[in-house]
């Protein structure tokens, strides 16, 4: 027998345990210093580049058999799993040794512990909250949560930022403590981990949010197994990776999407080290990044009436001039806030790229297979974003093999900075190269560019530009 739809105060209750548990698990103390936490832990940049990719091959894995879990066993259960996963990866990282042999190991544990965590939880938390919604009116409603939701992340981020970049450095901790009169002096190690530790913290938080939620969705009767649902779940990947196959214009937007979120995200890995490179303290990498957030919020207006105004090739050019400019300046490592400048484009370049993907995706997926074919977005894009960082990991081998002479004399700390400066002037060229091989390549497969193609298949037609021809 089915259950009885839920009330409203069931649905109003998924939906403020839906936001805590967003809100908690995504805005990390850490991000603001993500990169120079783990060189500063003792890894090399080889190291970091590799943990990345193994961060993001975990996510492919799980992604599928994720899903026929919350079949099997129901959707809750899998959020708590995935609270319970963020506990286990914040206490890896407290208990992460200062450099020597078992480093890499706990690193490793951490990522793949990550990775599931992650894959566990997508898209399970939101079908919580989706079901839960009275039918009438139920796109409407959730449109809502959603604006609901990025109100909240942006506030919280912007708030996890400042206090994340400014515990972790000690000379900000010890202004702070001296104006408070306080009798403390706080080490380098210290600060190290107060942002991890403060993350632990809201893991059991995130713990406690995902026990809220209520699970009104009949998963899969016992007498089906759980082997025979993991592989129907890889044959619908299957199924979808074929239709994306047949349909020139899906290629077109993932080959796309893959390439730019891939340099995109490169940039945004190593960010904290840049910031570094030009010299800026630690503390102020928290304030950068609530100001990525407020543009946001001007972004997302912006790119909306571009959706209308404007073709996807010039959108999505568009796109790849604010990468391309974004790469070029940051080569240059202007030291202090001038380079800075150059991060605006990348911030930009990301909140566009994914608005303007899901529209287009979503306009020439059947609604049959949307789902999988939005899944199947989020597995190559982090497919793309292992490939790339392997090959910075390989790059930066290459430097530092190339050059030994020019590391002589300097520390771990110098050595990471010197390999990134000497690293970032070849980012354009190479990303340059591979976006005009692609628009050829496109050109020449399918007989013509993003929006002719887009154009042949998009349900209901695209709407015309009202500023130039398509």
């Amino acid at each position: 027998m089915s259950r009885p739809h839920p009330n409203s105060s069931l649905a109003e209750r998924n939906i403020q345990a839906f936001l805590w548990f967003r809100v908690l698990f995504n805005s990390r103390f850490y991000y603001p210093i993500f990169t120079i936490l783990f060189l500063d832990f003792g890894l090399t940049l080889e190291d970091f580049a590799a943990l990345n990719a193994l961060w993001a091959a975990s996510i492919v894995v799980f992604e599928v058999p994720s899903g026929a879990l919350a079949d099997k066993f129901g959707r809750r259960r899998l959020v708590v799993f995935s609270a319970w996963l963020m506990v286990l990866e914040m206490a890896i990282l407290c208990l992460l040794p200062l450099g020597g042999p078992w480093l890499w190991p706990f690193m490793a544990l951490n990522r793949i512990v990550s990775g599931l965590a992650e894959a566990c939880c997508s898209g399970a938390d939101e079908a919580l909250v989706y079901d839960a919604l009275p039918p009438e009116g139920r796109p409407a409603a959730w449109t809502r949560v959603l604006a609901r939701l990025m109100r909240w992340q942006s506030l919280t981020f912007m708030l996890v930022a400042l206090v994340g970049a400014a515990t972790y450095s000690p000379d900000f901790m010890n202004r702070a403590a001296h104006c408070l009169g306080l009798p403390f002096t706080f080490t380098k190690e210290f600060c190290m981990r107060l942002p991890l530790v403060l993350n632990l913290l809201m893991a059991a938080a995130t713990v406690r949010a995902s026990l809220m939620l209520t699970d009104t969705h009949q998963h899969a009767p016992d007498i089906s197994g759980l082997r025979p649902l993991i592989r129907a779940s890889f044959r619908q990947m299957g199924d979808a990776a074929r239709s994306i196959h047949r349909s020139p214009a899906a290629m077109a937007i993932l080959l796309t999407g893959l390439l730019f979120d891939s340099f995109l995200r490169l940039f945004y890995t190593v960010g904290s080290n840049y910031y570094r490179l030009l010299g800026i303290d630690e503390a102020w990498n928290g304030v950068i990044l609530a100001a990525s957030s407020l543009l946001g919020i001007g972004t997302a207006l912006m790119v909306e009436k571009l959706l209308g105004k404007a073709t996807p090739s010039r959108n999505m050019g568009m796109v790849a001039v604010f990468i391309l400019v974004g790469l070029s300046g940051i080569s240059l490592a202007m030291p202090g806030w001038r380079g800075v400048l150059f991060v605006v484009p990348f911030w930009l370049g990301m909140r566009s790229l994914h608005y303007f993907i899901s529209q287009y995706l979503n306009r020439i997926s059947e609604p049959a297979n949307r789902a999988t074919v939005l899944s199947f977005k989020g597995l190559t894009m982090n497919l793309a974003y292992a490939a790339i960082m392997l090959a910075y990991q390989t790059q930066t081998w290459a430097l530092r093999s190339s050059a030994p002479s020019a590391l002589v004399g300097l520390d771990k700390t110098q050595t990471d900075l010197h390999l990134l400066a000497a690293a970032m002037p070849w980012w354009p060229w190479v990303f340059g190269l591979l976006a005009l091989a692609l628009t050829l390549t496109l050109r020449a497969l399918w007989g013509g560019g993003l929006t002719t193609l887009l154009q042949r298949e998009a349900q209901p037609p695209l709407p015309q530009p009202t500023n130039g021809p398509p």
